[in-house]
């Protein structure tokens, strides 16, 4: 929707096929609600058939206004404070964990199958970076977080696009430099609490190297033991990591042999036979 509340998907479909037509590359990233999180399959044929390269599905997971967002004027809850009790309340649209999990599975299955270099799905190439070992491309999957401050109209510096908060201000580039912002002390802290707060059984979970606990504003349940700090979508991701496993690992020896990981398709279809040719 537009500020006034009016559609804009007839207004976005026209400007994107603009940009085809000046072929200029852009990436659709898509919100995935409780809505949507059950057509998952039609929201990927729909990108397909558009001709939409480049796609990234974004969970949506608002909470509902508890006192200190009211008091603030907002209709949304602020993100989580790890040293505090907080409500766990969610909005009506906000995507089902399990849910999410099961649309990444729904797209993955029909992606690796038929569309793999042809079709580039962010939220499966950040996994795969992760399961070759590299470091995560974005931060909800990097082990600290904290070097993707935001800035606001007025020159205010924020420690994140999702933390744009009082207590999160870092200052203004008016008066302060960004460099000594982004490094403050503060920002650092917020930053490595990422991994420092992890709940215990996060630590032992063997989909940690994938996961890092993903977004710390997600991080607002209890684990079983009543530890603070479990990620809202961490039932999702489970299923989705266990699901995606033997894919990414087939990937992961393609690319290290040498081969494009679109031989991932084949190999799924039946047995692979590969020559590798000596370059002596």
């Amino acid at each position: 929707m537009d500020q006034q509340g009016k559609g804009s998907f007839s207004s976005v479909m026209k400007e994107m096929k603009l940009l085809k037509k000046q072929g200029v590359e852009y990436n659709v990233m898509a919100c995935v609600t409780k809505e949507s999180a059950g057509r998952a399959l039609d929201v990927y044929h729909f990108f397909r058939e558009q001709g939409v390269e480049f796609i990234q599905f974004i969970p949506i997971v608002e909470r509902i206004a508890d006192e200190g967002a009211r008091s603030l004027g907002l209709r949304l809850a602020l993100p989580p404070d790890w040293e505090a009790e907080h409500q766990a309340d969610v909005t009506p649209w906000t995507v089902e964990s399990e849910r999410y999990g099961d649309f990444l599975i729904g797209i993955f299955d029909e992606w690796v199958r038929n569309d793999v270099g042809r079709i580039f799905i962010m939220n499966f190439e950040w996994a795969l970076m992760s399961w070759m070992g590299g470091d995560a491309t974005v931060c909800q999957f990097s082990r600290r977080c904290g070097r993707s401050v935001v800035m606001e109209h007025n020159g205010d510096l924020y420690a994140c696009d999702h933390y744009v908060y009082p207590r999160y201000r870092l200052g203004n580039i008016l008066s302060d430099e960004i460099p000594r912002m982004g490094d403050s002390p503060e920002q650092t802290a917020f930053g490595n609490q990422k991994e420092t707060a992890l709940p215990t059984c996060c630590g032992t979970c063997e989909y940690l190297f994938a996961c890092r606990g993903e977004c710390p504003g997600h991080r607002f349940l209890r684990t079983p033991d009543g530890e603070p700090g479990l990620n809202y979508l961490c039932a999702g991701y489970k299923k989705y990591f266990s699901h995606i496993d033997g894919a990414m690992r087939i990937m992961k020896k393609l690319l290290e042999t040498g081969l494009p990981a679109s031989y991932v398709m084949d190999a799924l279809r039946g047995p692979l036979a590969v020559t590798l040719r000596s370059t002596s």
